[in-house]
């Protein structure tokens, strides 16, 4: 499982083969070199404005004036649907419950009792 802390740089939507992905990365260069080179039909990468969370860039994104066209906002949306169920995964959740001062009293009241048995046996010599 990736690091959901892990910060990038760089994020974006490419097209490869009829695909929209959200991409993320440091170097831009590189990554415009290698979807170039793979056939992408798009490369559409922005510098963000501080390193940022795979989650923080999708909602970053998802405001920027370059990605608003309906299919870039599904395309964010899905992304940032799967990396929030991702980041949950780990998550427990605990219901924790005080027990009131009666609860805590009526507990203190109960004494334990002792059966004594009266009977007594002897054994014949």
């Amino acid at each position: 499982m990736a690091n959901s802390n892990q910060t990038f740089k760089v994020a974006g939507i490419t097209i490869h083969n009829g695909n929209a992905k959200v991409r993320f990365t440091d170097d831009m260069v590189r990554r415009v070199k290698q979807f170039s080179k793979g056939g992408a039909t798009r490369i559409d990468l922005i510098e963000l404005p501080s390193e940022m969370t795979k989650v923080e860039s999708l909602k970053y994104l998802a405001s920027h004036a370059d990605f608003q066209s309906p299919s870039d906002q599904a395309t964010i949306a899905d992304s940032l649907s799967d990396r929030e169920k991702e980041a949950k995964k780990g998550t427990v959740k605990v219901k924790v419950s005080k027990p009131s001062v009666e609860a805590i009293k009526a507990r203190a009241k109960k004494t334990p009792v002792v059966e004594v048995s009266e009977s007594k046996k002897t054994v014949a010599e």
